[in-house]
């Protein structure tokens, strides 16, 4: 059995005066890939926030490899979370959470 490639994104969310909870930018995530490519793609892409500061705005997001551009389309492409102006900075992928740490 073939095992799915993952990828790990080291990302920072700026927003204005607010933080955002985590709560909300995960749903924004989601709601923002299933408007963009469909249930399909975005149950494929196996989208999960495994990491996320408040306070500093830095995060790391868990994808599968082949859906990695459209995950950080979709989420480029997000503007406000909850009536926050926000703005999505990917810094870093990479395969392993370790990597992205260094």
């Amino acid at each position: 059995m073939k095992r799915d490639r993952r990828r790990y994104l080291l990302f920072h969310l700026h927003s204005e005066e607010r933080t955002v909870h985590v709560k909300d930018l995960s749903m924004a995530l989601w709601r923002n890939l299933l408007s963009l490519y469909g249930e399909v793609q975005a149950a494929e892409s196996k989208l999960y926030l495994t990491e996320y500061d408040e306070k500093e705005g830095i995060g790391i997001l868990h994808c599968s490899a082949d859906s990695l551009s459209q995950v950080i389309t979709s989420a480029a492409l997000i503007g406000a979370i909850d009536g926050v102006n926000v703005s999505f900075e990917p810094k870093r992928t990479s395969g392993t959470i370790k990597g992205l740490k260094r």
